[in-house]
């Protein structure tokens, strides 16, 4: 824990942030300050050691603490401080995050220590033989078809030998008298449209 000599202008939450640390592990660590508020130039304050890893610059000087205990800092530091020595002394500072808290609950219940075991088991099982892959069926240069020649020739007379049904003969289609019934079915369907 290092020492600190209090300099005119200082406040408690400029060391605090100074140092890398809470004004609330200042106030822990120095029980004979009574007043957050109030310090004097060449009071002497512990300062315990920053904290280091994921939290470290997320903290800050105000870090943990709620909008109630700034209103108390603002107004009567005496009030914050009593209220920080009592937190530190329920060991309100001692709870774990919502994160640790639930790794610690799956330790005791071992389902994070079964949840591996199942996962090595699985990662140890071998994987199912594929099934292995037809080599394509060559085509042929000169027929450009994958049969062979004499499966050609078989499809061909086979197809042969299917002669399509024959169509019967149809009459030469007159088209002047094709022109003349379209035209007199318009002219009948105009005079019945003038009438109605």
């Amino acid at each position: 824990m290092a020492s600190y000599k209090v300099k005119s202008g200082d406040t408690v939450s400029q060391i605090a942030k100074r140092m890398g640390v809470r004004v609330q592990d200042i106030v822990s660590a120095n029980p004979n300050l009574k007043d957050v508020n109030k310090i004097r130039v060449g009071q002497s304050l512990k300062i315990p050691a920053a904290k280091t890893g994921k939290n470290k610059g997320s903290q800050g000087p105000y870090g943990r603490v709620s909008q109630t205990e700034m209103n108390m800092m603002r107004g009567k530091g005496d009030e914050y401080t009593r209220g920080v020595r009592v937190k530190m002394k329920a060991g309100a500072e001692t709870t774990p995050t919502p994160k640790k808290a639930k790794a610690t609950k799956d330790a005791k219940s071992g389902r994070s220590a079964m949840l591996a075991k199942a996962k090595a088991k699985r990662d140890a099982m071998p994987l199912p033989k594929s099934k292995p892959k037809k080599k394509p069926t060559p085509v042929s240069s000169k027929t450009g078809s994958s049969l062979s020649t004499t499966a050609m020739a078989k499809a061909k007379a086979l197809k042969d030998a299917k002669s399509l049904p024959k169509s019967k003969p149809t009459k030469p289609v007159d088209k002047k008298a094709t022109i003349k019934a379209r035209m007199a079915r318009l002219d009948a369907a105009n005079k019945r449209n003038r009438r109605g």
